[in-house]
């Protein structure tokens, strides 16, 4: 009778904890389906397509690692099972013949590798002198050019290039730090973030990089915007409640809602095909995997 006691009490106290996390601080949070059980550090999560999952674990303590992961059965690989450099931030052509990811090159620069997985065909984008690398490529609907941010001149840019890595072209500038670009399905807006006015918000402006307009306000940092696969709505990381937590808003900056609460780390989002979920990295306990979140 004593052991039927505490088991029940066991079961109510994990309900109560489920429920804990479904209404925190008066706020909807919606559940999600925890995707891997090694804990790893990770970041980068990007879809291939449904089935397939890409992202960065910490293979060593010295080496970060691009690892695929299918979806259906959980099996998990090596992108590149030799490479002792670490890589991170990979992007996908919408058709997948292309990829472009970060590769280390020293302890202070970065490097940007497009591979053409049709032709088997690699072009490089190596840093500058010194402390320098790329940050966050991204394909165009199209997959004929790469977006990608690059320090110069004491500002950090958005540029663009073919995906030879040729035929450079500088499409956001301004004062301080732009990073995480993206053009929406049409090809006709450019989301990015940017630390123009004090501190690190998101905009939008044209695909060329005119017509800059902001969408959030905020004294927290707001970073990594993403935009859903119809365009309508933008996902992104925020601190303005205390820790990194997910949130969602429409392309327009009006609705902001968080979807995510945890007392610990919420970040690197990235939307499923589908546009109805994310999936996104969560620290819990001090140990990281990926997550997938229904969006409300």
């Amino acid at each position: 009778m004593t052991c039927s006691r505490s088991l029940h009490s066991h079961r109510f106290l994990e309900l109560v904890g489920v429920v804990s996390l479904l209404v925190f601080s008066g706020e909807a949070v919606a559940a999600d389906r925890v995707l891997t059980d090694d804990h790893r550090f990770k970041r980068d999560p990007v879809f291939l397509d449904a089935r397939t999952l890409v992202y960065v674990v910490q293979a060593r303590p010295e080496q970060l690692q691009l690892v695929k992961r299918n979806l259906v059965d959980g099996t998990e690989q090596p992108i590149h099972k030799d490479e002792t450099r670490s890589e991170l931030e990979p992007a996908f052509s919408r058709d997948g013949r292309f990829v472009a990811y970060l590769q280390s090159r020293s302890a202070a620069s970065v490097g940007m590798v497009i591979d053409d997985t049709r032709e088997d065909v690699q072009a490089e984008i190596p840093p500058a002198s010194g402390f320098s690398g790329m940050r966050s490529p991204a394909f165009t609907p199209d997959g004929r050019r790469v977006l990608y941010a690059f320090a110069e001149g004491g500002r950090q840019k958005i540029f663009s290039c073919n995906t030879a890595g040729k035929d450079r072209k500088l499409l956001v500038d301004g004062a301080g730090l732009c990073n995480w670009p993206s053009v929406s399905a049409d090809g006709r807006m450019l989301l990015f973030g940017s630390t123009r006015d004090g501190n690190y918000e998101i905009y939008v402006a044209a695909a060329d990089g005119s017509a800059v307009h902001r969408l959030t306000h905020h004294r927290g940092q707001d970073v990594r915007p993403r935009l859903s696969p119809d365009g309508k709505r933008i996902v992104f990381v925020s601190n303005r409640d205390g820790n990194r937590e997910i949130y969602l808003m429409n392309v327009d900056g009006s609705g902001i809602s968080r979807i995510t609460k945890s007392r610990e780390r919420d970040d690197f989002p990235a939307w499923h095909p589908d546009g109805k979920r994310i999936v996104f990295v969560g620290e819990r306990r001090g140990r990281f995997d990926l997550r997938l979140l229904d969006v409300p």
